[in-house]
This record gives structure tokens, sequence and C-alpha cells, in this order.
């Protein structure tokens, strides 16, 4: 009974935790002349067989909520035409990816897909972080020592001499790492080519990151879809 109560529990845990990865695409379809948002058309993407969508406004803009952290094309519906947008979105765990002004393809356009470097935010009300995307990472020189990585994002953390972490002030090693929802009382070392992302909060932490005084690092692995993505749009 003990032994089912506790992986009803881990369970539950990672249910929770999971629901705390999600980000938005946010955005603005306009017509061809990028003068006029277009109201009523559906924005979609899709992650493997999900599909996720929302419908713009009267200005053009939408808010596709909802969506797990990762790399997103998006593509709009309207009046039975579509048009892809040229730029890959990347979706950061509690905040969101902008995918810009898209003006509305004309009938006889073929769309050049290009890829270019995203535009981050934060949502209101979201505890400020650093983050790093797997971009960032590969050429961060600390990359094969995860508290040196940590500490090499922001001022406000210390790596000691004998390899504690020190988040403003706060006593050696009173930090708390998450990797892929798995809560873990020190910062673990992870293959770099594996990671997604880091995110370092150092101060204003959200309760449902546990109780800390010093710090919260928040490690997301690369998924499958990621790395089908990775190689379909490989030169």
């Amino acid at each position: 009974m003990k032994t089912i109560t506790f992986i009803a529990a881990l369970f539950l845990t990672g249910v929770t935790f999971a629901q705390n990865t999600f980000g938005d695409i946010i955005g603005t379809f306009t017509s061809p002349d990028k003068k006029e948002g277009i109201f009523g058309a559906y924005a979609v993407t899709t992650r493997g067989e999900q599909v996720f969508k929302a419908v713009t406004d009267e200005d053009g803009r939408f808010r596709i909520s909802a969506i797990p952290a990762g790399s997103y094309r998006v593509y709009f519906i309207f009046e039975g035409d579509t048009t892809y947008s040229k730029q890959l979105v990347e979706v950061a765990p509690d905040g969101f990816g902008d995918n810009g002004l898209v003006a509305q393809a004309k009938s006889t356009e073929i769309p050049e897909i290009v890829i270019s470097e995203p535009i981050y935010r934060l949502t209101k009300g979201v505890a400020p972080e650093i983050k790093l995307t797997k971009k960032d990472i590969v050429h961060m020189p600390a990359k094969f020592n995860a508290k040196q990585l940590v500490a090499s994002m922001t001022s406000e953390v210390k790596l000691t001499d004998d390899g504690q972490l020190i988040f403003r002030g706060a006593r050696k090693g009173d930090v708390i790492n998450y990797i892929d929802g798995v809560k873990m009382t020190d910062v673990q070392n992870v293959p770099s080519a594996a990671l997604g992302y880091v995110m370092v909060y150092s101060g204003a932490i959200p309760a449902k990151y546990g109780d800390t005084t010093g710090g919260v690092v928040v490690m997301e692995t690369l998924s499958y879809f990621d790395l089908l993505r990775e190689y379909n749009n490989r030169p």
C-alpha cells in the first residue's frame, strides 16, 4: 500500500510540474500590405499529432496558449488560403515566443522558409529569470559543468572553491534543481548536447518551485520532437 501511495504521489507531482512547462506564442497577422490586421484567421501550430490554434482578434493579434516548451512554426488559415510564417519560434517554459508580424501571402506567392533568431519576453505576472536556449549553451565556455554554467549566467550567483553555489548571499548549496520536472537538492550535470533550456531564478521565486531562500535552476532536455525538427531543418 505504501508503495502504491508513493508512486501515486510521484505521478501527481510530475503532472503538476508538467503544467508549468507550458508557454505561449504571440504575434500579428496582417493584410499583404501590412496596413490592416486580419480578423478571424486561424493561427495554427503542431507538435507531433497535437494541434494548437487560436483565432486572431480585430487587430490581427493572436495568442496560442498552453504549448509545451520547444520550437514551433506557425501557419495561418483565412478564407481557404494558408500563409506560412517565415521564422521558427522558440517557446520557453513560463514565457512566450514572439512570432512577430506576418503578412498574408498572395495566392501566387510560394513561402520562403527562413530561420531567424526568436524574440523572448515574459508574460505579465511571471517572475524574472535568466534563460539560456540550446543555441546559447553551445557557445558557453562552461557548458560541460552545470554549476559553472549557472554561475556564468548572472552576477547574483557565485561558485565557491569547494563547488557550492551561493545565490544572493544565501547559504552554500541552498538551491533547488529541476530536471524535466524532477526535483533535485543540488545542481546535477547534464550533457550540454541534451539541454534545451536552462533557467535560473535568483530572486522572486514562484511558489510552485518550492521553499528555498537561495535559488532555483530549471533544466529541460530536448524532446524527440525538438530533435526531429532540428534534423528536418538541417542545411
